[in-house]
């Protein structure tokens, strides 16, 4: 498999590196559509660079047209974990320009092969763990000490880690190459990570719910001269936030099995919130 050495000549000057990086982490989502999704965030990308691919060549504005088509095809992906797909690509179309026997194919098809399990560990920890562990952390935050200040941290917190996490796997994809990445992914380090992530994730999901969805039962049963509140002396005694994990699922089920839409979901919600709160089953 071709692969970039590590005393392998390069043309392309550190600033136009960045720049690039620079680029797939801030348009990323420009562009977006149903034929090429990040393809033209790709093609982007690769606008700093393509002018250092075939100094000299005679037929350099030919090869520099046909780069940027290819690298303008189809291509989806986590932007901050598959930044390493770019910076590989960019090292690989940098070292077919210097004559090594590399195919436009083969660039191709490992930005293809790669993509997905990229997408797979990227989704599962950034939207599973990084943004809920952040969120309920600074909400809270918020929360108790009625400041916009946990609104502010959170938004520099995701803007450092974001450029700095998407530029370091940029540079590792450029200068470790494709092997290295593929070598990641087959040592099962992906299957642990992933089971990893998932732990983690519901712990957090599972905090969240315990502080932040309400559901109570405003029923009060009066026998005898004695009332029995059934929040207080049932579901609280036996298990509380019984409600809210119960009505979690609920949601969770409508979704990922019957394919509710949020929108019908979030129907049903106030449709419960005004039945309950008039017959007095919920109580606020």
């Amino acid at each position: 498999m071709p692969d970039i050495k590590a005393d392998a000549k390069h043309v392309i000057p550190k600033n136009h590196l960045y720049h690039a990086a620079f680029n797939w982490e801030t348009w990323v989502q420009t562009n977006y559509n149903y034929e090429r999704m990040m393809g033209m965030a790709c093609g982007h990308t690769f606008v700093p660079v393509i002018d250092d691919l075939y100094k000299g060549d005679p037929d350099g504005d030919a090869k520099r047209k046909e780069v940027m088509q290819r690298e303008m095809e189809f291509f989806n992906v986590h932007p901050e974990f598959g930044s390493c797909i770019l910076g590989m690509a960019i090292a690989l179309e940098e070292q077919k320009s210097l004559g090594e026997p590399i195919t436009g194919e083969f660039i191709t098809s490992l930005k293809t092969s790669l993509m997905g399990p990229l997408a797979g560990i990227g989704d599962t920890i950034w939207q599973g763990v990084l943004i809920p562990i952040l969120l309920a952390i600074l909400i809270d935050i918020t929360l108790n000490f009625k400041t916009v200040l946990g609104a502010v941290i959170y938004l520099i917190l995701m803007l450092v880690i974001t450029y700095v996490f998407s530029f370091a796997n940029f540079f590792f994809g450029y200068n470790a190459g494709s092997n290295a990445i593929l070598d990641f992914l087959e040592k099962g380090l992906l299957n642990k990570i992933l089971l990893g992530a998932q732990v983690m994730g519901c712990m957090v999901m599972g905090g969240l719910i315990a502080n932040y969805v309400n559901v109570s039962c405003g029923l009060v049963l009066v026998t005898s001269g004695s009332k029995f509140v059934v929040q207080k002396s049932l579901f609280d005694a036996v298990m509380p936030k019984i409600l809210p994990f119960a009505f979690t699922f609920l949601v969770y089920w409508l979704m990922a099995s019957k394919k509710w839409s949020s929108l019908k979901v979030i129907g049903l919600i106030i449709v419960i919130a005004v039945v309950g709160g008039l017959t007095g089953i919920l109580a606020a």
